[in-house]
Parts: C-alpha cells; structure tokens; sequence
C-alpha cells in the first residue's frame, strides 16, 4: 500500500481563469500590435487592417470581456469597474465593457446618458434603426438581417448589447429583472427587450475602429 501511494501521481494544482486585470493586458496588446501594423499599411492595406481590428474587437469583447461580467450583481446605481465585485448599472456595464476593450470613452459620462445618446456616441446615423411599438421578434429580425456583428440596443428604461452571430442573436446587459445580475440570453427571449421604443446602433464600423487603433477619445453626445 506504501508503495502504491509513494508510485502515485502527484496531484497539480488546477489553473484558474485568468484574472480580469490578465484579460484586459491582452487585449491593449494585441490592439497595441494592430496599431502598430496600421500606422505602418498605405492606403491599401488599411482596409485588410481594419477588419482584421473589427474581428479582434468584436472577439475580445464577446469572448473574453463579457463572459468575465457574467454574474455581476445590477443595481441602479452600480458602477464598479471589476466584474463580480460590487453592483454595475446597465449603462455602466455598457461603458465599462467598451473602454476595457481599448476604446477610449467617458466611462462614467457616457453612463449617464439617456441610451440614445450612447449609441449616437459610437455610431453614425446610418448606423441606426429606431422603432416605435416593434415586438423583441421584429427587433431580433432587423438586427440579424444586418448579419453577425455587435449591437447598442437603447430601450424604454434600460440599454444592453446585442450580439449576433451564425445568425443567432443574444441580448448581453445588466438586466434589472430577475435573477438581476449581468448575463447573456437569447434575445428573443429577454423580457427586457420588451419596450415601447428601440432604438439599435451597429458598433464597430469604420470610424469607431480607427478611433481605436489610434488610441483616440470617444467623446460623449449629449442633449444640447
């Protein structure tokens, strides 16, 4: 018996996930590194740089960031900046998740504002939709008929993300019913999405991207 327990294995520790502070490092570096081949491209290759920011954006934000704030209890008034200390607001989860991922906005400003405000501040016109008295199945159908990609949904009293890909689309915020805490679901499922007005702004377009690889500020639309 000795002997099979000296012959034994000895047990490893298990990694743990990274700590958020690890997740964000990664990503600046690799923004850092994308930064640096787009300084360098001529105009032709730019556009091939460009996309290849979208793809690692949309990655590190659906993949990496959000998947950290699950969890997270909501509050009205939640504002912390680490995931699953403390309580974050639905406009805070949105701003913090954004400026974590490398973009360079008023966190706590943009917080604040009336959700139509936030999309304005990181889309053009053309980059949204607005519907009075649509059901979530309506809104789900426009937003993936724009194809896979990330979404700022501004609702009645509320703002999340809505992420679509493979043609599937999921609604990631802090949502203020129950279980109230930071998750992902399907959309068309979110009794969040219920609303008398929608209004959708497709994030990471051109002009979002370049402010990125160029480490510039985002600055905040408010009412005049």
């Amino acid at each position: 018996m000795l002997l099979l327990l000296a012959c034994a294995p000895v047990p490893t520790a298990m990694a743990g996930p990274p700590s958020y502070d690890t997740l964000k490092a990664g990503i600046e570096a690799r923004r850092q590194a994308l930064a640096a081949r787009w300084a360098e491209a001529d105009a032709e290759e730019r556009p091939a740089v460009l996309s290849e920011a979208r793809a690692a954006a949309f990655e590190a934000i659906t993949q990496e960031l959000m998947p950290a704030w699950a969890g997270t209890p909501w509050a009205f008034y939640g504002t912390t900046q680490a995931p699953g200390q403390g309580d974050i607001a639905c406009g805070y989860y949105v701003s913090t998740v954004l400026r974590d991922a490398g973009f360079k906005v008023e966190r706590v400003k943009m917080a604040q504002q009336a959700s139509e405000y936030i999309i304005r501040s990181l889309t053009p016109e053309s980059q949204i939709l607005r519907r009075w008295g649509a059901s979530p199945d309506a809104i789900v159908d426009a937003v993936a008929a724009r194809g896979d990609g990330l979404d700022v949904v501004g609702l009645d009293y509320h703002v999340a993300f809505l992420v679509t890909r493979e043609g599937k689309t999921q609604m990631c915020h802090s949502n203020f019913f129950t279980p109230s805490e930071v998750l992902c679901e399907p959309a068309r499922e979110a009794i969040a999405l219920h609303s008398n007005v929608h209004v959708v702004g497709r994030i990471l377009g051109d002009g979002l991207m370049e402010a990125w690889l160029k480490g510039e500020a985002i600055p905040t639309v408010t009412p005049r």
